[in-house]
């Protein structure tokens, strides 16, 4: 069994405790983001402030302890302010992506009872207010809604702060009233095979994990500064965010996920935590522009790449080929990222081996973790002096960590959830008696470094009676430019197939590049040019593999998946039953071609 144990930790338990000690800290630009397009900061005593006023204008308009209140918006200081509030007030906070399909969001508002709600954008408001919910209250900001039970964001905060006007220690009352056992958050997982379970996570639950994140990541408050990029209602970028402002970092908001790149450069933030899929993005365009360069720079590039992907990260720093590589490439790729950067703490799902060495390779400072919501979320990481690929660190301070049948991994600790709400049966399932949470991922330590090497339910059994892991195939494909999803199908088939989703930008560019911009897409994909491009792809991808694992046949499917349309799950991955419903005639004609 692996465990870690930590002291002299700082003493709260409660977030609105951790308000309490950010006191100390006083910054001008503790939080950046956009209005209208125009820069607007926020310092830490108007932060601190408004989430006292805004605590106290919920109880004012009638929210009871143990209410919950879901939060609908994009990223931005007002979700943290509302979050942080509805908490200090008694409120369970249950956040919502931005974007998702109504018949998901309908479910979790019956699920979790929801009465209030703060919602921020266009579109969010649309969702709420076509909701057959009845809303006890519903606070907006910068829509300019009022109405009976509708209140603006600027008209709570006034409420908010005549009421600390009348009643001084009220909030300090609510706020030291909170206890570490209250359920602080409900937080849906992803609902990738089936409609989503509400996780139920206490005060302490999140808060535990703050106290290991400062052992394994030290900030400084003077001289750090994060970016934020992944949505708050991801449950990762959420105790992130809690992290910074317990050690009063100033914090950048990413306007749109599409400027990452361009705000890594401004910002020069010292660190950012990413999920795969974001920095699978950033290498494609990486490559794209050392692809499009003259042809001189080009060759360079490719030698200096293909040195980063093989390359011991520890050793190759001696050689005086890295030394040349880092001069004329590797140097230009970290100030194009900004040039400052000491943590990308990157989780949420696998990274390929391929890809961490690479950028550790180039020199970026990159700590892959393990967690899921269930465990609040980090049950591993790698952190600095204890950083090796293709694992996902050392087990996280105060928790344990063991493998149990079939090496499943199990975990236990201050940071694993109260149950599935409404639950009981499916929490059973998962936390036996002894408060081991079954992860349903397979693993392996080895110099008390965990690594996974599955997953229970995401291994397909073809008709063969073999095994077939889908996700490394599937990122393996979608390190081609042409590929932005690909989804295996081998379940109680006799090979392997898969579907492709191509990336729409790259597509129309080799169009161009061919003169095939007179064919539709579903002609392109059929044409020579096409088929040789996927035959040395997969030639490639299958060369690493048994031979029950090679992919046979492939189909290219010319729509994008989307949340909305109920194809991705919020945090971007692939709700596989969906799709294969969807598609179904596709895939049984991949099948048929077989047979005939």
């Amino acid at each position: 069994m692996h465990s870690q144990s930590s002291s002299d930790k700082p003493t709260y338990k409660t977030l609105p405790q951790m308000l309490r000690a950010v006191v100390e800290s006083e910054r001008h630009h503790a939080f950046a983001y956009k209005e209208n397009n125009q820069w607007r900061y926020l310092a830490t005593d108007r932060f601190r402030d408004q989430v006292a006023d805004l605590a106290l204008a919920l109880r004012k308009i009638g929210l009871q302890k143990g209410d919950t209140v879901a939060i609908i918006s994009q990223p931005s200081p007002q979700w943290l302010m509302m979050d942080l509030a509805v908490m200090v007030a008694g409120g369970v906070t249950v956040p919502i992506f931005a974007h998702i399909a109504s018949d998901i969001f309908e479910y979790q508002l019956e699920d979790a009872k929801i009465a209030w709600c703060f919602v921020a954008g266009d579109e969010q408001w649309e969702l709420v207010t076509e909701s057959k919910n009845k809303w006890k209250g519903i606070i907006n900001h910068n829509l300019h809604k009022e109405g009976d039970d509708i209140y603006t964001l600027s008209m709570m905060l006034k409420v908010g702060a005549q009421e600390r006007a009348d009643h001084p220690t009220l909030y300090h009352d609510l706020r030291e009233a909170v206890k570490p056992e209250d359920l602080a958050t409900i937080i849906y997982t992803s609902g990738s095979t089936g409609m989503p379970k509400g996780v139920c996570l206490s005060q302490w639950n999140i808060v535990s994990q703050l106290h290991a994140a400062a052992e394994r990541f030290p900030l400084d408050t003077d001289a750090d500064k994060a970016l934020s990029c992944l949505p708050l209602a991801h449950v990762f970028e959420r105790m992130v965010m809690y992290f910074y402002i317990s050690r009063g970092i100033s914090i950048t908001f990413a306007d749109d996920i599409q400027n990452v790149g361009v705000l890594l450069r401004e910002v020069q933030p010292t660190t950012v935590t990413m999920v795969p899929r974001l920095l699978e993005k950033v290498y494609a365009s990486i490559l794209k522009k050392a692809q499009e360069a003259n042809f001189f720079k080009r060759q360079i590039a490719q030698w200096a790449f293909s040195e980063a992907h093989e390359n011991d990260p520890i050793s190759a720093r001696d050689t005086w080929s890295f030394q040349i590589a880092d001069n004329l490439v590797y140097g230009k790729l970290r100030e194009a990222l900004g040039g400052n950067l000491k943590y990308i703490i990157v989780g949420g799902a696998r990274l390929s081996p391929d890809l961490q060495r690479f950028f550790l390779n180039i020199g970026l400072p990159l700590f892959v973790g393990y967690g899921l919501s269930e465990a609040s979320p980090v049950i591993a990481a790698n952190y600095p002096g204890h950083n090796r690929i293709d694992t996902v660190g050392p087990v996280f301070p105060d928790i344990e960590v063991k493998l149990g049948e079939g090496d499943e991994i199990l975990a236990r600790g201050p940071n694993i959830m109260q149950g599935y709400l409404n639950l009981p049966d499916k929490t059973a399932d998962v936390i036996d008696e002894d408060g081991w949470l079954h992860t349903g991922d397979c693993g392996k330590f080895e110099d008390g470094f965990l690594s996974i090497t599955g997953r229970i339910k995401e291994l397909f059994k073809t008709s063969n009676g073999k095994y077939v892991a889908p996700v490394p195939i599937e990122q393996k494909i979608c390190e081609s430019p042409v590929i932005d999803m690909a989804m295996l199908i081998a379940e109680g088939r006799k090979f392997v197939s898969c579907l492709f989703f191509p990336d729409q930008e790259t597509l129309e560019q080799l169009k161009l590049d061919t003169d095939s911009t007179h064919l539709k897409n579903v002609e392109f994909f059929e044409s020579e040019f096409m088929r040789d491009r996927m035959e040395k792809l997969l030639e490639t991808v299958n060369n690493e593999l048994n031979h029950w694992e090679q992919v046979r046949k492939y189909k290219f499917i010319d729509e994008v998946p989307s949340i909305e349309g109920g194809e991705l799950t919020p945090t971007m991955k692939i709700r596989r039953h969906i799709i294969e419903e969807k598609y179904a005639n596709v895939i049984e004609d991949l099948y048929k071609e077989a047979d005939a």
